[in-house]
């Protein structure tokens, strides 16, 4: 979560300390009497710079708000990421590590009437002050996926939030199991950046992931998740193919129980089992789970629960 500046930022000793000192010393050589109210319009100067540049969450969980596209960066045919801008510099989303957003949109329907859907997103940015990412894929049917590919920027979009039932807390587990899908990885990439990012106030816990795609080229952040993993001796990422290239060093196939027992913790009272990906791969890997020790998953998820579905 980000802070608000130190009163000792190099922003505060140039906008607040060292104009407020001219104008206090200006006033004591040129106009002695007006002192007091050169040290009044300084104080009250520096109290309004100070609130102004405290760090703000701007979610509102009830009330949708326009959020503008500063930015889009094509990753391939059919994915991209978007960065929205907050309302200031020092503006955050507010977004609890393991909750998601709404988007809504009025999307054109085929009898030509307009319907609002809502679809919900993970931030891959974080708390970042001034803006937020999204990465997402177009989906031929998809609605607000399209919709989201065909904006430009300068256009806007509606969110509210936060929503979910995961709220993650460092060492609330000792060990995650992760398998995601697709577009699943965005909650677990903000789930592992928060426990590296935990890392040197003494978040031990230990990350293995199996991320599942058709093709090589479909594996959205590969490189972000390797750097993670190459820095980082407590986060493993394991990739499954359906079509892999030649001398494919990773999984081939649907994830399966032995790929499972092979690379995710085992069933245990400190141990989470995270899901996130199309509805039929968390069906099988909700059964695979059960059969491998794992407590029976409720058809939604609760915090508390050994296997959570996003």
């Amino acid at each position: 979560m980000s802070q608000s500046p130190s009163l000792f930022s190099r922003g505060y000793i140039d906008g607040i300390y060292i104009p407020s000192g001219l104008l206090v010393f200006g006033t004591l050589i040129v106009k002695r009497e007006w002192l007091p109210y050169a040290v009044a319009l300084a104080v009250a100067l520096g109290t309004f710079k100070v609130w102004n540049n405290r760090v703000r969450a701007v979610l509102k969980p009830a009330e949708f708000q326009d959020f503008e596209l500063q930015e889009k960066t094509i990753i391939s045919h059919n994915v991209a990421i978007y960065r929205f801008k907050l309302p200031s510099e020092t503006a955050i989303l507010g977004l609890p590590i393991g909750q998601h957003i709404s988007i809504g949109a009025g999307i054109k329907q085929a009898d030509g009437t307009s319907k609002e859907i809502v679809r919900s997103y993970t931030p891959i940015s974080g708390d970042q002050p001034g803006f937020f990412d999204l990465l997402i894929k177009s989906y031929p049917t998809g609605n607000i996926s399209k919709y989201m590919a065909s904006l430009v920027v300068g256009q806007t979009i509606k969110v509210k939030g936060p929503k979910g039932a995961m709220v993650y807390t460092p060492n609330m587990v000792r060990h995650f199991g992760m398998i995601a899908g697709g577009t699943g990885i965005t909650p677990m990439l903000q789930i592992i950046r928060a426990v590296i990012r935990g890392r040197p106030t003494g978040d031990t816990t230990e990350i293995d992931l199996i991320f599942a795609n058709v093709n090589k080229e479909d594996i959205l952040l590969k490189e972000d998740l390797d750097q993670l993993a190459a820095e980082d001796k407590g986060f493993r990422v394991h990739y499954v193919l359906n079509n892999p290239p030649e001398n494919w060093e990773g999984g081939v196939g649907f994830v399966t129980p032995e790929m499972m027992t092979k690379w995710l913790p085992k069933p245990a009272e400190d141990v989470k089992m995270l899901l996130c990906g199309p509805p039929p791969m968390i069906s099988a890997m909700k059964k695979a789970s059960e059969s491998l020790g794992f407590k029976k998953a409720r058809p939604v998820s609760k915090l508390e629960d050994q296997v959570f579905a996003f």
